[in-house]
């Protein structure tokens, strides 16, 4: 069962519930150990990312990284707003006040806080943030390579601050970042887990009926209704598959969805993390390409990857992407 929840990003959430029950066994004591000290350091280095970037800009939020259960994320994510230009300032400013450059893409900087030592840094780009804890990755869009995949402007009135008991985080609210996980979880990842899944009902419940109208229209702003269909559809497939019923608000974004009751039967789930399929992900990418900057940033990939580099590069992550049992 452990490892059923490591494979689905619920590892430590698992472990803690058993330790709540006083039913954890010996043998997985020093996993969660492990585990937990992951957490809280990783939870730290959101903090004081937080007030280091506070004292550069206000214009920014830490996404896809607080979850409604303890968690071991490999790194850190923040989303910077301003222009390329002020972004390259920020990341400079954090390079003078206590982080390390690893590397670069298109779409983001990787860091690494220096709280963490510089015996313990993992300089690798590829594969690299050993242990996780210190690692951040600054993005200037929310994008895989070159795909932007929301538009960071339809959030930038989504940045709320909450105190998550270690400090304040700045991050986007549970409707903006919601978008974020459940379009990440297909571009670029393909996986769906259960850690999307218990994050979707936690943040569902949270909502009112006009948070749940304002989500449907951030997936629709975007182009990304198929990916909001797509992955709502899941979560209301399991959680009719095992309690037997789909809550209320679920149910309620379902329709805005037009899925009906015939259409969650025919969702086949063998597994989890459960596979998209490579025509759910071109159907996602194709919805994409009728807002002006998904088409853009696709068109930059394609033309991109005619370099044999990159094309050799887009090639490999899509082979392992398929072949990869988590991630």
């Amino acid at each position: 069962m452990y490892e059923i929840a490591f494979k689905n990003k619920v590892g430590l959430f698992f472990l803690d519930k058993l330790k709540d029950a006083e039913k954890l066994p010996p043998e997985l004591e020093g996993q969660y150990r492990l585990g937990l000290d992951r957490h809280l350091e990783t939870m730290q280095t959101a903090v004081s990312l937080t007030s280091s970037l506070s004292a550069t800009t206000r214009d920014f939020a830490i996404f896809k990284f607080l979850k409604p259960f303890p968690h071991t994320p490999s790194d850190v994510d923040a989303l910077i707003f301003p222009s390329q230009g002020e972004y390259t300032k920020i990341v400079n400013h954090l390079l003078d006040h206590g982080y390390f450059k690893i590397g670069a893409c298109p779409s983001q900087t990787v860091v690494y806080d220096l709280r963490g030592g510089y015996e313990g840094m993992d300089k690798r780009t590829v594969g690299g943030k050993e242990g996780g804890k210190y690692y951040i990755d600054l993005y200037n869009n929310v994008s895989a390579s070159h795909v932007i995949y929301v538009n960071k402007e339809t959030l930038a009135d989504q940045i709320i601050t909450v105190n998550p008991g270690k400090g304040s985080i700045q991050t986007l609210s549970p409707v903006a970042d919601l978008v974020v996980i459940l379009a990440h979880s297909i571009i670029p990842e393909e996986l769906f887990t259960l850690n999307d899944y218990y994050t979707t009902l936690y943040y569902l419940d949270l909502m009112s009926k006009s948070d749940l109208d304002r989500l449907y229209n951030l997936f629709a702003q975007n182009c990304i209704l198929k990916c909001g269909k797509l992955s709502l559809s899941l979560v209301g497939k399991i959680h009719q598959q095992v309690h037997g019923f789909i809550p209320d608000k679920l149910d309620y974004i379902l329709q805005n969805f037009y899925v009906n009751e015939k259409e969650l039967l025919n969702i086949n789930i063998k597994s989890l993390p459960y596979r998209y399929s490579i025509s759910a992900l071109l159907w996602v990418l194709a919805e994409r390409m009728k807002e002006r900057k998904g088409l853009q940033s696709i068109a930059t990939q394609a033309v991109c990857t005619a370099n044999p580099r990159m094309a050799k590069w887009v090639i490999y992550n899509l082979i392992f992407r398929r072949m990869r049992e988590t991630y």
